[in-house]
This record gives structure tokens, sequence and C-alpha cells, in this order.
């Protein structure tokens, strides 16, 4: 499952972002239906130009949301609507370059499972304080899980370590029996298990 994009912007505009549905699942909205606050849940993209319209309140609600990245077209768009720096990128840039910053946007968010917080590469036993680091797969896998919360081992190969088919899956094993021990140690109330070819994420501690 690709992670989830929302996009606003204009029918001119769409040339812009049609490529980045080869990465992520994306729906389009237009930026009248901004009226209301945009869903905290995903994260919203905003491609402006000349053209757009969209109000000082609006700007206020999604600035509050702060799961948002906004895209002008050129700096004049990035001046006319008195955007702050933070959270905004201006053209032109390449597919390649916003793709890494919306992965690392998306990689930098808190995620949370029974006892146990996801930030940064970072394991935190939300209980004990207790924390370990993980390597960059090591940190894509367990997002992937927290997300998903059971995947197909080959989609794990394919999308996050980019293994090739006709590889075995030794080092996806080694990655696994790595976080394993690090949930572990840190006192995890979940650990990972493996099963017709899935990799899910196992309750070991009711005590939540």
């Amino acid at each position: 499952m690709k992670d989830r994009l929302v996009i606003f912007s204009t029918n001119e505009l769409k040339s812009f972002f049609i490529n980045l549905e080869e990465f992520f699942d994306i729906s389009t909205k237009s930026l009248e239906d901004l009226e209301t606050p945009p869903d905290k849940k995903n994260l919203s993209i905003f491609f402006l130009d000349n053209q757009s319209k969209i109000s000082q309140t609006v700007l206020k609600n999604i600035y509050k949301n702060e799961n948002f990245i906004f895209l002008c077209k050129d700096f004049s768009v990035f001046q006319k609507f008195s955007l702050s720096q933070k959270n905004t990128l201006i053209s032109p840039i390449t597919i390649n370059k916003l793709v890494d910053i919306i992965n690392n946007l998306i990689n930098s968010k808190k995620h949370i499972f029974k006892n146990i917080a996801l930030n940064n590469q970072l394991v935190t036993n939300t209980r004990t304080n207790e924390k370990i680091h993980l390597t960059q797969a090591e940190n894509h896998i367990l997002l992937k899980l927290f997300k998903e919360k059971n995947v197909k081992k080959r989609n794990l190969e394919r999308d996050v370590l980019q293994i090739k088919q006709d590889l075995n899956t030794s080092s996806m094993e080694s990655h696994l029996n790595r976080i394993r021990k690090k949930l572990k140690n840190i006192g995890s109330h979940f650990t990972i298990s493996s099963k017709n070819d899935y990799v899910f994420l196992e309750i070991i501690n009711q005590d939540t």
C-alpha cells in the first residue's frame, strides 16, 4: 500500500504532480474545497500559481495542521500569498527531489502502536522512555508494518529493500531478526512474526 497524498490544485497545474502517482496513492481536490480544513491523517500538498485563490483564513487553518507542503510555481506566488518558508517549495524542482522531501516528511511523523513510538529512526517505549535506534532499512520496515499491520514479505523486499525477485530472503530475515531483538530490549508489547509469506505485528503483552 502506498502512502496517501491529498493534492489541492487547479486543472492547469495537473502536469506538476501526475508523475507522483507512480510513488503515492493520490486523491485530487480543487482549491475551492478548502473551506474546511484538510484532513490531518493524510499529507496535503498545495500546488499554487498566480491563478490560485486561497484566503488568509484558510492558510491559518493549514498552518495549524502542519501536515502539508506548499509548492509554488515561482517565487512571485510565494510572495503573493505571503507564505512561510516552512514546508514551502518553489519550482523548478525535480520529481525525485519532491518524492524525497515527501518521504522525509512522512517518516518524520511520530507513529505509535501499543507502547512503542517510532519517530526519525528512533524507537521509544512510551511507558519507560527506553530508546533504541534503527537503521534506515529497519525504520522503513517497521513504519510500513505500523501503517498496514501485515505485509507480504515480497512487497517488503521490493518496496523497502529493493531486493530483486531472483534473490533469496536471507537479507530480509536478518533485518526482521534485528528489529525483533531491539523491540524486546526495550520491553515492547508486540513483536514481528512471519507466516505464509506474510510479515505482521503480533501482540505478546495485552497490558496496554
